[in-house]
């Protein structure tokens, strides 16, 4: 029977469950590296459970669950909400990538196999490059339409940023040293590749940054998803008549479709027609106000924007 070992920031109710007893570590700073990574080396588990909102039993697997993902050693997250928007983006992108964009143990729990977390930790000068470092189960591309909003625990980007995400600082390094993380199946040399890193950059709201990358690749890739990142740049700048230039660039997205449905789910009054207008779209955030229910459906629209379109540029950038 696999053991697992709880590391949290507080909130276990028991480390008892169904009968199952579980080593258990409450640690008040829990990005504190040196002091997880001390747990770690010092425990003989072949599990731990990485997590900062756990607050009831149930959250906690099972032995069954352990063994059916025991023989894979991949690392699985746990949706703290299911159907949030942080499900969401897991399962679209993966652990790997929805790490670089958000904290996976504050949105829900990290399910890791004991040798490859010693490893990725032994590797990495912070918990969140830790986590990046590890093996992760495929994407499920199991989508769903009815995104649950009432989680809050991942901060959506703004529609008009006007400085860079604070954690950027500590992301920069894993964004610069893609081709480290990322398997080798991307073809690192593809301006596919490049809209990658505009796509995380402009997730943190660092769009000049971001711009550059789209810069250097516009015009190009399969489905010239540097260009749609680029349209999405102007709009927040926000330079509205250049991001519906760019968006001409775009022309007819196969994102286009799907974000018609998931914009009909968030409000169904926000598009008109019967297909998604990137150029209405663009209209409809001008005219957003701060604190405004319009400002914060775009938001969520423009959320599930940045996921497909990361999705896309992910596949786009395999050899």
């Amino acid at each position: 029977m696999p053991k697992l070992h709880i590391v949290a920031a507080s909130g276990i109710d028991s480390a008892c469950h169904n009968g199952q007893i579980y080593q258990c570590d409450i640690i008040e700073q829990f990005e504190n590296l040196e002091t997880i990574s001390q747990i770690v080396t010092q425990s003989s588990a072949e599990w731990f459970l990485l997590t900062e909102i756990m607050t009831e039993s149930a959250h906690i697997p099972d032995c069954q669950v352990l063994d059916a993902i025991q023989v894979k050693a991949s690392s699985v997250w746990i949706a703290k909400s299911p159907h949030s928007f942080a499900e969401f983006a897991v399962r679209i992108l993966g652990g790997k990538m929805a790490s670089l964009w958000f904290a996976l143990w504050k949105t829900g729990a990290v399910l890791a196999p004991a040798q490859a977390l010693r490893s990725a930790l032994e590797q990495s000068h912070s918990l969140r490059e830790a986590i990046t470092r590890l093996n992760w189960t495929e994407p499920a591309e199991e989508e769903f339409l009815e995104i649950d909003w009432s989680d809050s625990s991942v901060d959506l980007p703004e529609l008009a940023p006007r400085t860079e995400r604070p954690e950027l600082k500590q992301l920069e390094s894993l964004i610069q040293n893609l081709e480290e993380l990322l398997p080798k199946s991307y073809d690192q040399s593809s301006p596919d590749f490049t809209a990658v890193r505009a796509g995380l950059y402009q997730w943190h709201d660092a769009l000049e940054v971001s711009h550059s990358y789209s810069q250097d690749a516009e015009h190009r890739g399969k489905n010239q998803a540097a260009d749609y990142w680029h349209a999405i740049m102007h709009r927040r700048e926000p330079d509205y008549s250049n991001s519906k230039y760019w968006f001409r660039h775009v022309g007819n997205s196969l994102l286009f479709a799907k974000l018609f449905d998931y914009s009909r789910h968030i409000s169904p009054n926000i598009m008109p027609g019967h297909s998604w207008d990137p150029f209405y779209f663009v209209d409809y955030c001008s005219r957003c106000r701060q604190g405004s229910q319009e400002k914060q459906l775009a938001q969520r629209i423009q959320a599930v924007e940045m996921v497909l379109l990361m999705q896309q540029t992910m596949r786009d950038a395999q050899r």
